[in-house]
């Protein structure tokens, strides 16, 4: 599958949310938790995610945890690194993988 490139990614700590905008238009909305559920590290094994669901509204306050020092930085071309709150920063979110786990329109 050919995945587009990012045009934006941004970090929305008070709605606990990443979002992508994609260069063919479609824009990707993921809740903190469910990446960090999702991590793709060896140790983690979030390979077994395949769907992170959508986020809603009161979700934010219903999740497992509360993210408050978030970092993104880019992985090269492949992707992103997350920096959790709880030091984690082992996986590389590739682009590929991200586009396959977003939550259902």
């Amino acid at each position: 599958m050919d995945i587009p490139p990012p045009e934006r990614v941004s970090l929305d700590v008070k709605m606990q949310r990443l979002n992508i905008e994609w260069a063919d238009g479609h824009a990707s909305v993921f809740p903190l938790d469910g990446l960090r559920q999702a991590c793709p590290c060896a140790e983690c094994e979030g390979q077994k995610v395949e769907r992170i669901p959508k986020p809603g509204f009161f979700q934010i306050f219903r999740q497992t945890n509360r993210w408050t020092h978030v970092d993104i930085e880019k992985a090269g071309s492949v992707g992103l690194r997350i920096t959790w709150d709880d030091g984690h920063s082992g996986g590389i979110y590739r682009w590929d993988r991200l586009r396959e786990l977003q939550p259902s329109e």
